[in-house]
């Protein structure tokens, strides 16, 4: 298991972070100070740069990057940089390759094995259809995260995301065989698909902010239209593009997180929690990964605002 690079006292010395947050506040003393985020392929650390002035709210952009000396300090129980000297920056390919936090499989490979899944579905109708949206939004899906900050917020974290999904409902169909799983895994597929349109992201994976789609309808509803449109074009039964939208809108489950209706068949039943399985699993070992064994790491909003404990078992070395 990764341990934290940082600890307290650290000084860090001239080194060049992408940059996933940048905004300028104000101080209960009425001075500006910058509040930021830094990652590079290990992982991400907040940073704040106290008495900044004006201008310097220009000189930095969200997708950018910075060359930063800083020292490391707690807050709040975990750590964040103090930076000392900050200077906007332009790495090399080499210096380039480690600060773009990527999903662990290859894009192109995840998207070959999700299609192959796909070709081996019995139903032609969800296979055309799924087929469809994988196709349409291939370009996108080789960089696109699953949320700005979140779960899978790396680049190609969306299909990683889809592909963790679909790993399990392959398992757990094998125990739950009434399950129709042509339904469950395009409804896997597809659930997510539409923050390619809700999210604006760079090449790298980095969201910079929601478009005005996805800022007024959001995915879930972004995708039922899709879905609506599509099965129109393609000449999909309305009744089975009925199935999968209501998979899409019932996904979220309660209506407080953006789902009108509650899961009303098996499928869709699977897929929510297929889904927080998912977010959850990688929020836990993203979380565990940053902090050392024997700690607790800071609370984890996704994870009900929990403090979460790396108890080191997993820990191949300590362990053998």
């Amino acid at each position: 298991m990764q341990k934290s690079k940082y600890f307290k006292g650290q000084k860090i010395d001239s080194k060049i972070y992408l940059i996933k947050k940048f905004d300028v506040k104000q101080a209960k003393n009425g001075s500006l100070f910058a509040d930021m985020i830094f990652s590079d392929m290990d992982g991400e650390i907040s940073a704040k740069k106290w008495d900044v002035s004006p201008e310097f709210a220009v000189s930095y952009d969200v997708g950018g990057f910075a060359r930063v000396s800083a020292v490391v300090q707690t807050y709040n129980d975990g750590l964040q940089l103090i930076i000392n000297r900050i200077e906007p920056a332009i790495p090399t390919d080499a210096e380039l390759r480690t600060l773009i936090e990527c999903a662990p499989y290859p894009s192109d490979k995840m998207f070959e094995r999700i299609c192959e899944v796909i070709n081996n579905f019995r139903d032609e109708d969800i296979k055309k259809i799924t087929l469809h949206f994988m196709n349409t939004c291939r370009e996108k899906l080789m960089y696109y995260p699953a949320a700005k900050t979140f779960h899978h917020a790396v680049k190609g974290g969306l299909l990683y995301h889809m592909y963790g999904m679909l790993r399990s409902a392959s398992a757990l169909s094998g125990i739950y065989d009434f399950l129709n799983t042509d339904l469950l895994f395009s409804g896997v597929i597809l659930h997510d698909i539409a923050k390619t349109k809700e999210l604006v992201s760079d090449t790298n994976g980095i969201v910079s902010d929601y478009s005005a789609e996805g800022k007024l309808l959001g995915h879930i509803t972004i995708m039922v239209c899709e879905i609506d449109a599509a099965a129109r074009e393609l000449g999909i039964p309305e009744d089975k593009a009925l199935l999968l939208k209501h998979m899409v809108l019932s996904h979220h489950y309660e209506p407080e997180y953006g789902s009108p209706v509650m899961p009303m068949f098996a499928e869709a039943e699977m897929l929510h929690h297929l889904d927080m399985i998912d977010a959850r699993m990688y929020a836990f070992k993203k979380t565990t990964d940053s902090v050392p064994a024997g700690t607790f790491a800071p609370n984890v909003w996704i994870l009900d605002n929990r403090s979460i404990l790396n108890h080191g078992l997993n820990d191949k070395e300590e362990n053998k």
